[in-house]
């Protein structure tokens, strides 16, 4: 049995394009080899075929021509923003091209065409994708309101946040006509600064669509001398009443729960009412978290 030409070190670790590996010696043969997977035409990976978003993104940009870029979810994965699990589980890589250009058209990557003026380009790990609030208005396709909400509001959140209310708004202008357009301008009006998750956004919008005040989101609270208390996921300073949302972390972990406890109590002594939810109080409409919300509220307006 003949032995297999090694392959080049330069070409381990990382996906490599088959004219790099021919120029470097590898015939046509040799790049078929079981030890080597084709995730895309035109590009190699020695070892495993790569998954998840980042990994196949890496394998096409090395084919990928300087007029395209990584877009959609595929760049909304790359760039850190929320997205609901059923579209994480889709690994088709999409990809936009300038209007009046040819997308691309092979199996696992779905082409899109954008006027040249829209496209805005940033780079992850070397990867051109568009930018976060590009990809924001291009999910407006194909995200529910709620969750085209969540990533607005990662675009505003943070201490010094990259992005505006009016920035957004901008950008649903410049895309008039487009489909989506409606439900961008929907998730424009009730995005909101200060939201450190997803499931805050949802738990917002809950409370909003059952026509209940809204609440402001990471609120501080002080004591009568203006001594820090707690800051609270959704507050009614008025009625001194909050809603926490409880991840796993807060039951499981046994030094968080004492402190959740603690912090309470402490705020329930300055006259704070605390309702505290988990995901499961969301579920199905979430109809005796917004009963026990309604209780509260009216209790506290008397």
């Amino acid at each position: 049995m003949s032995r297999r030409t090694p392959i080049p070190p330069e070409l381990l670790g990382e996906p490599f394009p088959v004219a790099l590996a021919r120029s470097l010696g590898l015939t046509r043969r040799r790049l078929q080899g079981s030890d080597l997977c084709a995730p895309f035409r035109a590009v190699r990976v020695a070892g495993p075929a790569p998954t998840g978003a980042f990994g196949l993104s890496r394998s096409y940009a090395e084919r990928m021509p300087p007029t395209h870029v990584i877009s959609h979810h595929t760049a909304a994965l790359l760039l850190g923003l929320p997205l609901p699990s059923w579209l994480e589980a889709d690994t088709r890589i999409h990809v936009t091209v300038p209007a009046g250009t040819r997308p691309p058209q092979m199996t696992g990557v779905v082409g899109h065409e954008l006027r040249t003026e829209l496209l805005n380009v940033e780079y992850v790990d070397g990867i051109p994708v568009t930018s976060p609030l590009q990809t924001w208005a291009d999910l407006g396709m194909v995200l529910p309101r709620t969750a085209l909400v969540a990533v607005a509001d990662v675009l505003l959140a943070g201490e010094h946040p990259a992005f505006t209310p009016e920035d957004l708004h901008r950008a649903t202008l410049a895309r008039a006509g487009r489909r989506g357009v409606k439900r961008l301008r929907t998730a424009a009006s009730l995005a909101r600064a200060r939201v450190e998750s997803p499931k805050e956004t949802e738990t917002r919008l809950l409370l909003v669509d059952a026509g209940l005040p809204e609440p402001i989101t990471n609120y501080v609270i002080t004591d009568a001398e203006g001594n820090f208390l707690a800051r609270v996921d959704l507050a009614w300073p008025r009625l001194r009443a909050c809603v926490e949302y409880e991840g796993e972390g807060h039951r499981t972990d046994r030094a968080q729960f004492r402190k959740d406890i603690a912090r309470r109590e402490r705020l329930e002594d300055h006259g704070w009412r605390v309702i505290r939810i988990t995901d499961d109080d969301l579920m199905g409409g979430g109809h005796e978290f917004l009963r026990r919300v309604r209780t509260v509220l009216r209790a506290r307006e008397l």
